[in-house]
C-alpha cells in the first residue's frame, strides 16, 4: 500500500532529516513529483537546465517548509504552488520572454488542443507564438489544466485567484489558441 502525500508530509514533519523515516518519506515525495514538476517548470521557463535547477529548489523549499505545512489543501497543490512561484521569479529575473518557450512544444500534448493537426511542426510553432502572446497567468492556468490535470480549484490555489477566474483564464487562453488556428 502506498502512503498518501499527506501521510508522507506528516512523516517528514514528525521526523528529522537525519532519521530514516523522515528521509524515506521525503524520498518517496521526490520520486512521486520529480518528473511532473520538472515537466511543468520546463514548459513554463523553456530551458532544461533552469528547469532542473528549479525542480531541485522546489524540493529544498518543500523540505524546509514541511514543518509549517497545514493540511488545508492537497500536498500536490502546495508543491506546484512553490514550483509556480519559483518559475515566475525565474521569468522575471531573466526577462527574455522569446526564449522561454523554446522546446515547449516538445512536451505539449498538442493533440488535446488540436486533434486534427497533432503531427504538424507548424502547429507547434503556432502554439508557441499564441502562448507567448497570452498573459503569464493565462499560460500558467492552461498548462496546469491541460498538461498537469489540475482541477480549477487546485489551479486557483496555485495562482491565488478564484476558481471562476481560473475558468476565465483558461477560456481566454484557449480562445487565443483557436483564433490563431483560424487565422492560419
Amino acid at each position: 500500500m502506498t502512503d498518501s502525500d499527506l501521510d508522507l508530509i506528516k512523516a517528514v514533519q514528525a521526523e528529522s532529516f537525519l532519521s530514516k523515516t523522515g528521509q524515506q518519506a521525503f524520498e518517496v515525495l521526490v520520486k512521486r513529483y520529480q518528473q511532473p514538476l520538472f515537466n511543468f517548470i520546463y514548459r513554463y521557463v523553456g530551458e532544461r537546465s533552469a528547469a532542473e535547477d528549479l525542480a531541485q529548489e522546489v524540493f529544498l523549499r518543500v523540505w524546509q517548509a514541511a514543518p509549517r505545512f497545514e493540511a488545508r489543501g492537497k500536498v500536490s497543490t502546495w508543491i506546484f504552488k512553490i514550483a509556480y512561484n519559483l518559475s515566475m521569479n525565474e521569468i522575471k529575473r531573466r526577462r527574455r520572454y522569446q526564449d522561454f518557450y523554446k522546446g515547449f512544444c516538445d512536451n505539449m500534448r498538442a493533440e488535446s488542443l488540436f486533434p486534427e493537426q497533432r503531427d504538424s511542426r507548424e502547429l507547434e510553432q503556432d502554439i508557441m507564438r499564441a502562448l507567448a502572446q497570452c498573459p503569464e497567468n493565462q499560460r500558467a492556468a492552461l498548462l496546469l489544466r491541460v498538461n498537469d490535470g489540475f482541477s480549477y480549484k487546485e489551479i486557483s490555489e496555485i495562482l491565488n485567484v478564484s476558481p471562476a477566474a481560473v475558468e476565465s483564464l483558461i477560456f481566454r487562453a484557449r480562445t487565443k489558441l483557436r483564433e490563431l488556428r483560424i487565422e492560419n
